[in-house]
């Protein structure tokens, strides 16, 4: 169970159901209720509410920043849907197409789900794995709420069909990748985007990370993920860093990446399992 998290009893609504859903969550996801902790941690998981947006949402509160909470209606997620270059970005085009078709995703770094709501709204299926249980919630909190927007707002008639092209599963990547449940599709794109080195400067636009690294650490497996992806991967495996970030290192040193899409901030390191099939069975 984790200990640097607590969940919140919701001040919204009936007292007797806050205190039923917060317990619900508690048990679904094994993080202790706040009244449970002595004193209570800093990060809490818990309910955000105002007056213009009176739905609820699930949302990551730490003291020195405001709520933390994912959004696939309105915000940032919806903005990039709508203006974030379609087809031709690179996040886009590092995945490929297999014969004319869009390949199966499984985006296993999923966080805040901004990379994989991208992808759905382009028409690929993404499956997201984290393994974080409070992120976890946070995922499928917004896509209960996205669904339930959706079929009652006619005005945003795609976001269903979006939303339906995401599944979350609550897992450990790796393990996921070594032993893929039976009722999951054939993996063909596995993409990482492993957490990035903290900065000595943070932008206050970066909250999220900022509670992400406070909540889950530092990454300290990616080399063990990554060599998971490409043997689990028929087709590639796509790894998101930081422009001039080193490639991440494995212990066979002839296993690189086959190619890079560049962005402004952004480079896409793609392994192309075709290329490499031979070096990744050594």
């Amino acid at each position: 169970m984790q200990t640097n998290l607590a969940i919140q009893i919701s001040p919204f609504g009936n007292p007797d159901q806050a205190l039923k859903q917060a317990q619900q969550l508690s048990q679904t996801y094994q993080i202790p209720l706040s009244t449970e902790c002595h004193p209570p941690p800093k990060i809490q998981l818990g309910w955000h509410q105002t007056a213009k947006e009176p739905t609820p949402k699930l949302a990551l509160f730490q003291p020195e920043s405001g709520p933390v909470f994912i959004d696939f209606v309105q915000g940032k997620k919806a903005h990039r849907r709508q203006f974030g270059g379609g087809k031709g970005q690179p996040l886009v085009r590092a995945m490929g197409k297999i014969k004319h078709r869009l390949p199966q995703i499984i985006d296993a770094t999923a966080g805040m789900g901004g990379d994989s709501f991208v992808l759905a709204s382009l028409g690929f299926n993404v499956i997201m794995l984290e393994r974080s249980r409070a992120v976890s919630a946070l995922l499928e909190d917004a896509l209960l709420r996205g669904k339930s927007s959706a079929t009652t707002d006619t005005t945003n008639p795609e976001l269903l069909d979006i939303l339906n092209r995401l599944q979350l599963i609550h897992i450990d990547s790796t393990l996921f990748l070594q032993a893929p449940p039976l009722e999951t599709p054939h993996i063909e794109v596995v993409y990482l985007d492993p957490m990035y080195p903290e900065k000595k400067k943070k932008a206050a636009s970066k909250k999220e990370m900022n509670i992400l690294q406070n909540l889950v650490g530092p990454d300290q497996d990616s080399s063990i993920l990554l060599q998971a992806a490409l043997q689990a991967a028929s087709y590639r495996v796509v790894v998101k860093r930081p422009k001039h970030a080193p490639v991440i290192q494995l212990d066979n040193p002839n296993i690189i990446p086959t190619t890079q899409i560049n962005s402004p901030n952004t480079r896409y390191d793609i392994y192309s399992i075709k290329a490499l099939s031979s070096k990744i069975r050594l």
